[in-house]
């Protein structure tokens, strides 16, 4: 097996480069132990990530919108796109509802609602319900 002939001065710059970053790293930590990183008495009284001379902000929100910016362009385009499919979804889930709702429990007219709410306490046994009248429904609840 043939090995590549050596180079004495890759060697030399592998060596100086190592060196080079070792320094580097020495002279970091030398300030880090001298303080030169530390933030001044003024400034360790501002909670960190404010400015003195910037207004507080709650939220990113831009200063003005353009009418006929990128942003309300896709606005717009997304309230045309989907509000007509989902005004049809909910109306379909929301007649789904209201047909369950008059199957299990439907509203039936009655001439005489007292004698109405007397034959149903008699039906089912009830000695005291509380009856809530309404305008025009009545309901009751044991």
């Amino acid at each position: 097996a043939s090995q590549a002939p050596f180079c004495p001065h890759s060697r030399a710059l592998a060596l100086a480069s190592l060196k080079m970053m070792l320094g580097r790293i020495a002279a970091a930590s030398r300030a880090a132990a001298r303080g030169s990183f530390a933030r001044p008495a003024a400034a360790a009284m501002v909670p960190a990530g404010a400015r003195g001379f910037a207004a507080k902000v709650h939220s990113p929100r831009p200063l003005s919108i353009r009418g006929d910016g990128l942003f309300i362009q896709c606005v717009v385009a997304a309230l045309v796109y989907f509000v007509p499919q989902d005004l049809i979804f909910l109306g379909g889930l929301f007649a789904c509802w209201h047909n369950t709702a008059a199957l299990t429990s439907p509203k039936v007219k009655q001439a005489d609602a007292e004698a109405a709410v007397e034959e149903f306490k008699a039906k089912k046994g009830l000695e005291s319900v509380k009856v809530s009248k309404g305008r025009s429904t009545w309901s009751v609840t044991v």
